[in-house]
């Protein structure tokens, strides 16, 4: 008979990211190699924050209605990058059943990015376009004061982010478990580390004998995308 239970990853990029980033591309890669039971998301988002949240929104609901059709139960673990991070908090407390892997999340995205303001290229798509102070407006109304479901949040951050001060996260999310790593950078380093972490959170089984996928292997990946 078949599991009830249906799992389900969603990797939510960052700023001027895509579901072509390393990170991604590596998660994907391992999922897929190892044939593990959830099922890999990685929705490219826009720029906008309000047509971000709805895309994830509407991937959700999504996913739920399909289960649903099939007779399972969904189970949902979002993994946040950066301003990911801080759309995925959002979405804890839209959705409660969810459960959230952070990294490097970004906590006050509205005061960090009016540095970026004028003309962006997105790292990955290419696409240009103008960060303005509408961007800004959005980003406060889907700020929380405090995370909810802290008890489903697990937060990894690495000391020496050099575009966030990890210490305003790790205060942000002291009610969820947290982890400072010594070291690091914004982009996180060794994150293929933690993917047994990510699973045992997740409630998600595997194999005892697990492989990591080659960085040859993940940036064929990007051809796909």
């Amino acid at each position: 008979m078949d599991n009830p239970i249906q799992h389900h990853i969603i990797y939510v990029h960052g700023f001027n990211s895509s579901p072509g980033s390393f990170k991604a591309l590596q998660l994907k890669a391992f999922v897929e190699q190892n044939q593990l039971e959830p099922t890999y998301h990685a929705p490219m988002l826009s720029h906008w924050p309000e047509k971000a949240m709805e895309a994830l929104e509407d991937l959700l609901e999504q996913i739920k209605s399909g289960d649903q059709g099939k007779g399972k139960i969904t189970r949902i673990l979002l993994v946040g990058s950066s301003l990911g991070g801080f759309y995925s908090t959002y979405l804890m407390a839209r959705y409660p059943g969810l459960k959230a892997f952070l990294i490097n999340p970004a906590v006050f995205p509205q005061e960090l990015l009016p540095a970026y303001l004028g003309l962006n290229k997105n790292l990955y798509t290419g696409e240009e376009y103008e960060l303005t102070q509408d961007h800004m407006q959005q980003l406060r109304h889907l700020h929380l004061a405090e995370p909810a479901c802290t008890q489903n949040i697990k937060v990894l951050l690495q000391a020496d982010d050099e575009i966030l001060d990890y210490r305003r996260a790790e205060n942000y999310y002291r009610q969820a478990d947290v982890t400072v790593i010594p070291g690091g950078d914004h982009g996180f380093q060794n994150f293929e580390q933690h993917f047994t972490d990510l699973l045992d959170f997740a409630g998600i089984s595997y194999p005892d004998q697990l492989t990591m996928p080659e960085d040859d292997a993940v940036l064929k990946l990007r051809e796909q995308v």
